[in-house]
């Protein structure tokens, strides 16, 4: 008996994609990934669904870091980073602009997961038929197991359309239909994702004319949840032990809101290397992460976790107040890197979970919240201290502290109950 040659890959002889045929195609899906990131965003901060506004937070992280894949890939196909990242298709362009303006929810989902995500994968089910399986493997390597993420975010997106349409109305149905069939023929406009299919031009009768989407001034829930600008305020916490857990696990489950606030910068920041956008994407995951542990730590506990009114003062002040770089210098270096300092910070967080209210649940949600907050500190220096004040820690910890005060006067002026809290108290998120 023999080995099968080439540790079993089939169809070696085929001739397959020269080099630049391969960066180019990578080029187009990639350009794709990168939009899709960046409309998963903002409607992450813009849909008041809940669920489906954790979702789109990971999927855009999900699709940041194919995207990634791909670029870093192209530079072995001798492709630099500086034409890779130019729009390759002006078509494509316009079909990712529409999917951003989608206007409801549910056309918004439908553009996702009925049409464009689905032609992702086809695009690389095509390139690995066509592409040669022994001199392109490094791809067909990264494209089999980003075919697990995207089947799974298929399997997601065709359950919270499903749930959508339950309650959808005629006219609504009806609008979603024609929102589907505008974004099917700007895809074929385009020749596909790959662009080797036949474009074929807009029948200018289903173009339909949308206002251009821009981010929300304020926070969006959907009618489960009451929400609040001031965090906490109102509640009756005990102080004592119960009571500060009672908070922890709230505070953790309220981080829904600076999650909405880091896709604000995300969205909103221009100009910026490609890396800036795929840790923002990755910060904004991480924090509905954090609001997750809370919810299931507030569930385990038989809590109902709609009876507490749902924190949104970050993304309004976000919104509403911070200029400039100001939001993700008060995040990261006025909040997360503050939260290093021991006692009390994360590390003392932790131990109280696990040596006072000996919660394992709760010990290890925050054990993981804070190896994540040792990320987040890491963006702070990177993008905050190395990047905007130029390595000048002091400048940047001066602006910090400039933002406390901002949040002070704001939070004061939405109703803040303690009027006399001293700047940089004002207890993490």
């Amino acid at each position: 008996m023999m080995l099968h040659p080439f540790m079993g890959i089939r169809d070696w002889d085929r001739i397959g994609m020269s080099v630049e045929d391969s960066a180019k195609t990578l080029q187009r899906i990639a350009y794709v990934d990168r939009q899709l990131m960046r409309i998963e965003a903002a409607h992450m901060a813009a849909r008041p669904e809940y669920e489906i506004k954790g979702a789109l937070a990971r999927l855009s992280y999900q699709d940041a870091e194919h995207h990634d894949q791909f670029r870093n890939r192209i530079k072995q196909l001798r492709m630099s980073t500086v034409a890779f990242d130019k729009c390759p298709d002006v078509s494509l362009n316009e079909l990712m602009q529409t999917v951003l303006n989608s206007p409801t929810t549910l056309c918004l989902l439908t553009a996702l997961f009925e049409v464009v995500k689905p032609a992702q994968i086809a695009a690389l089910h095509a390139y690995k038929s066509k592409a040669q399986p022994l001199v392109d493997e490094p791809t067909l390597h990264i494209m089999k197991h980003q075919l697990i993420d995207r089947e799974e975010q298929m399997a997601w997106g065709r359950e919270a359309l499903a749930y959508l349409l339950q309650s959808a109305s005629g006219s609504e149905k009806e609008e979603v239909s024609r929102w589907r069939m505008y974004v099917e023929q700007l895809l074929e406009a385009a020749g596909g994702v790959t662009g080797w299919e036949e474009r074929i031009p807009l029948d200018p009768s289903v173009r339909i004319t949308v206002e251009p989407f821009t981010m929300p001034q304020t926070s969006t829930r959907d009618s489960r949840f009451s929400s609040q600008v001031v965090k906490m305020q109102g509640l009756s916490i005990p102080d004592n032990e119960e009571g500060r857990f009672l908070t922890m696990m709230l505070s953790r489950y309220f981080e829904m809101s600076p999650a909405e606030g880091v896709a604000y910068v995300h969205f909103t920041t221009e100009g910026k290397p490609w890396q800036f956008y795929r840790d923002t994407a990755r910060h904004m995951w991480d924090e509905v992460r954090h609001s997750w542990f809370g919810e299931a730590a507030l569930r385990v506990k038989g809590y109902d976790v709609y009876q507490f009114a749902n924190w949104t003062g970050w993304y309004d002040m976000t919104a509403q107040l911070f200029e400039g770089t100001e939001a993700y210098s008060h995040l990261t270096i006025a909040i997360e890197k503050a939260a290093m300092k021991y006692p009390p910070g994360k590390r003392e967080e932790w131990e109280f979970c696990r040596d006072t209210a000996k919660d394992p649940l709760m010990t290890t949600f925050q054990d993981f919240d804070w190896a994540d907050e040792v990320v987040h500190a890491g963006f702070g220096q990177r993008w905050m201290i190395d990047d905007v004040h130029r390595g000048d820690a002091r400048a940047a910890q001066e602006e910090a502290e400039r933002t406390v005060k901002k949040r002070a006067v704001y939070m004061e002026a939405h109703g803040e109950l303690a009027k006399n809290k001293p700047a940089g108290s004002l207890g993490g998120y």
